[in-house]
């Protein structure tokens, strides 16, 4: 206990009060996200423990589910007719709150075969899903062809340097064999900008930073 206030204490005087207090409300909704749907997502693991091959893949962790779920209802989509991918899609937390929102189909790629094996045991176990059109990609997402059907990508930090250059082009690819509109949310999405800043396929639309390191960019392609 003495612990745990000594950590709060250092946190309000890094961070301040206000920030505290939404980090605790963030928590809490975590752990009500997680006993609705009946899975477990939390929980951090580094690069190096998951032994990826590629080491432009991030480590595990999800964002909280109040930020994801605010992100994705800023799209103006039909959702009972849109597919979502999810690159690095982890233990499947936004692929389980997806399925709960019955869209058409939902697509997790992801490097880590322990993750991917998570996020079907979560996946088969949840409540509340909707969806039963769900394809696990257990594949590094540089080589993933991108679906023709595919109109979101989400990407909470999955990876960086030339995987995600390659991740863009292949993005770039499908929209040129298929025009059409394709959102993609970016979380920490600075190097994401940079890599597209002098594309003209694509533009940001929507930014946000709520607080910390939740900073992320929404993303539309241009047609």
């Amino acid at each position: 206990m003495v612990k745990k206030i000594k950590r709060a204490l250092f946190f309000i005087k890094t961070w301040g009060f206000h920030t505290f207090v939404m980090e605790c409300i963030d928590r809490i909704a975590d752990r009500y996200y997680e006993m609705y749907f009946n899975i477990e997502t939390t929980g951090y693991i580094t690069t190096e423990q998951l032994k990826s091959e590629n080491l432009e893949w991030g480590g595990y962790g999800a964002v909280y589910y109040r930020y994801m779920i605010n992100t994705l209802s800023k799209l103006q989509v039909d959702i009972p007719s849109s597919t979502l991918l999810d690159y690095g899609s982890g233990k499947g937390r936004a692929l389980a709150y997806a399925a709960s929102c019955n869209y058409k189909k939902i697509i997790g790629v992801e490097n880590s075969k322990p993750l991917m094996e998570k996020a079907r045991e979560n996946i088969k176990k949840m409540k509340h899903r909707r969806t039963n059109d769900i394809v696990f990609e257990e594949c590094d997402a540089q080589n993933y062809k991108i679906p023709s059907s595919v109109n979101i990508i989400y990407m909470y930090k999955p990876f960086h340097g030339l995987t995600l250059e390659r991740v863009i082009d292949n993005i770039h690819l499908s929209f040129n064999e298929s025009p059409r509109k394709i959102f993609i949310i970016f979380w920490n999405d600075d190097e994401f900008e940079k890599i597209i800043s002098n594309h003209d396929w694509i533009t940001q639309t929507h930014h946000s930073q709520p607080h910390l390191h939740h900073s992320h960019g929404i993303y539309e392609t241009q047609f």
